[in-house]
Formats: C-alpha cells, sequence, structure tokens
C-alpha cells in the first residue's frame, strides 16, 4: 500500500501546493490561533474528497469537502486552538477548542470525568510528532501516516496512536485507521471513540438520523427534555438546546458491499467481522454522510444534537458507554490494554449523492434494526 511515492512533512514548504494523479493535492498551511499559537494544517485531495488533518490536535480532520461542497459542520476556525492554549481540567474546557470535524475520544476515557481525566480524554489536544509525518501515494490511493504521543495526566506519555488516513482517487470516502500502543508496564484501560460532525450545509433545511436501532431502544441521557422525534435533524434555522444525547447499542449492518461508493474497500469491510453503519440524510435524500467501523471495536454509540452558533449533529462510535470508568469497571464494559499491548481499530467516513445509493444504505441500516 502507498509503496511508490513518498514525502516527509518537513520537504512540504508551507503554501505550496503539490499535485498528485488523478486531480489529487497535498498542500501544507500554518495557521496562528487567537493566541498566536502556530498550528500546522494538511490539506489533501483525491480529486474528489478533500480533508484536512491538524497535527497539533491528535491528527483530528478539521474539514471534509466532497468537491466543492463541505459535508461536515461549518465551524468557525477561531475555536481551533493549540493544545497549549486549552486547559482541560477546567469546566467546559474540551469544548474551548472544539473544532474539527472528525475529533478522537480517549483514549483514556470518554465520559464522566474524576478527580484525574478529563470529560473527552487528551487524545483531541495531543501532538503529532512532525518528523513522522509522511505522505505517500500510487496509482491507487494517497496515505497520510503519523504518531501522536497522547498528552494524557503524567509527565510521561502512557499511550501512543500510530494513525494511518487512506483514501482511494475520486472516492467518495477514506478510512482512518489507529493504533493505540499502551507505553508502561502496567495495564491501562483503553476507552476510545470519535466525535464525527457529518451534518453539513446538505441539512440546513432539515434531515434525519439513519441509524440500526429501534427508536425505543434509545436512551437519552442527562435528564434533556424528550423529542417527539430523536431522529429529526432540524433546518439550522431552528434552534435546540439544551443538548440531546442519546445513546444505544447499534445492531450489524449486512450487505454492505452492494454499495457502490464501498468499491475498493471490501477486504477491510470483510475481514473485520461485524460491521454496523449509520448515516445522516437530508430531507431531499439526495445527499448524505455515513461512518461505517466494526463493531469489535466500537460497540457502542451515541447522537449529540445542538442548535446554537453552530448547529452540530453528531456520531460518536465508542468503546463503552460515557460512565465514570468506576462505573464501566462495574458493569464490566471496561476494555484494557495489557504492558506495551496495541489494539487496532479504523472507521470509514464518507458521503454519497446518488439517490440510489442513498436509498439502498438506507434500506439496509434500518433493516437491522427492526
Amino acid at each position: 500500500m502507498c509503496k511508490e511515492n513518498i514525502i516527509h512533512f518537513g520537504e512540504l514548504a508551507a503554501g505550496a501546493r503539490r499535485e498528485l494523479p488523478h486531480g489529487g493535492f497535498m498542500e501544507k498551511r500554518i495557521f496562528k490561533d487567537r493566541y498566536g499559537s502556530s498550528i500546522n494544517i494538511l490539506r489533501i485531495s483525491n480529486g474528489l474528497l478533500t480533508f484536512t488533518a491538524i497535527s497539533e490536535r491528535g491528527m483530528d480532520m478539521g474539514e471534509i469537502f466532497l468537491g466543492e461542497e463541505k459535508i461536515t459542520w461549518d465551524r468557525g476556525e477561531e475555536y481551533l486552538l493549540h493544545p497549549d492554549n486549552v486547559n482541560l481540567c477546567e469546566n467546559g474546557g474540551w469544548e474551548k477548542g472544539f473544532y474539527a470535524a472528525v475529533a478522537a475520544l480517549g483514549p483514556e476515557i470518554f465520559g464522566t470525568p474524576d478527580e484525574v481525566r478529563t470529560v473527552h480524554g487528551t487524545g483531541s489536544y495531543s501532538r503529532t510528532i512532525l518528523e513522522s509525518i509522511s505522505i505517500s501515494w500510487d496509482r491507487e490511493q494517497i496515505c497520510l501516516k503519523g504518531i501522536v504521543p497522547i498528552k494524557g495526566y503524567r509527565a510521561e506519555p502512557v499511550y501512543e496512536k500510530n494513525i494511518k488516513i487512506f483514501t482511494r482517487y475520486n472516492s467518495s470516502l477514506l478510512v482512518r485507521k489507529d493504533s493505540t500502543r499502551n507505553l508502561t508496564g502496567e495495564r491501562q484501560p483503553l476507552d476510545d471513540g470519535f466525535h464525527i460532525q457529518p451534518a453539513g450545509g446538505f441539512v440546513s433545511k432539515g434531515g434525519r438520523y439513519i441509524l440500526p436501532v429501534a427508536v425505543d431502544k434509545m436512551l437519552l441521557r442527562d435528564s434533556a427534555p424528550k423529542e417527539e422525534n430523536p431522529l429529526e435533524i432540524y433546518g439550522f434555522s431552528l434552534p435546540l438546546d439544551p443538548i440531546r444525547c442519546y445513546q444505544y447499542v447499534p445492531e450489524p449492518v449486512n450487505c454492505l458491499k452492494k454499495v457502490k461508493e464501498l468499491n475498493g474497500y471490501l477486504d477491510l469491510i470483510e475481514e473485520s467481522g461485524k460491521i454496523t453503519a449509520e448515516m445522516i440524510v437530508n430531507a431531499q435524500k439526495d445527499k448524505a454522510a455515513f461512518v461505517i467501523r466494526p463493531l469489535g471495536s466500537f460497540p457502542r454509540s451515541l447522537i449529540a444534537k445542538r442548535a446554537d452558533e453552530t448547529p452540530m449533529y453528531a456520531l460518536e462510535p465508542c468503546r463503552t458507554r460515557p460512565n465514570s470508568l468506576r462505573q464501566k469497571a462495574i458493569d464490566g464494559e471496561l476494555a484494557y490494554l495489557e504492558p506495551y499491548e496495541q489494539a487496532d481499530s479504523w472507521i470509514i467516513i464518507g458521503a454519497a449523492s446518488n439517490i440510489s445509493s442513498i436509498l439502498l444504505l438506507e434500506d439496509l441500516i434500518e433493516a437491522a434494526g427492526r
């Protein structure tokens, strides 16, 4: 995979664009946050799908475009902060720099904070080793790689992530693979996932979630007011506050190989056991964004809905329910990494503008929840 050509981070000049086959390209930009700190942003296109990766933010993906259209939320860059400028321990600290379209959760915890750990962990606020970043490409695909020591709560990192993001030319999706390693001689909890914001302007007039679960099996958290339809995405002119979070256990989705957008990625899907899929679609059913992943890595899900200054309709594939580590351990839900052990996971994030593909994916997902 990706063996023919390679360029390292230090060889990329800021502002210079490098062309790739089939209309693809890559470029590096240096962004200054509101405190004046520098953040390196890589922009990569396969000729159809374009995404950004933020080096100082755990290789989070800042934006995703299909052609010229942004398929992820329209969050202002004033929210993009260098990790040195965010105090994760203060109330609301994690959200202070909440910008990315695809933000890492964990790996220390996703859920109720305690006297040490913060609500969403530190993976999204950890710096990639710049010397480890490379972009490679061949006749079929482009691959971005980087190593992220997780910031954590000790003087030395406890976890390290080896991250690969790859996409085939003129494909409408990408794959992110994470290999999370325990750097210590002690057993450590592994409690990770992703906060994905796939509700771009295509659902600005409304839409809905397509989920592999019956609505009556979705649990509304935190005593939030009930909604008539938890799956509804409201037009962006309508406010929604306070936040609604629904947790559920997604069912496996079968026959995904029928979806033509997944051609070229079927080996990954077929070798991974039980797979699930979730989707956001607009009211016209002519544009959608979807997330696919193995249930062996992320057997739980949340959706999060809030519409204030930036409408947020999120999908959150995760390893456990967002409770305290103590409660997860009591429930027998907590996963661990043994000393120096590594765990691998992947997610597919993509978009569809073909009505027949959208209807097919809708049928496959909803059939799983019946």
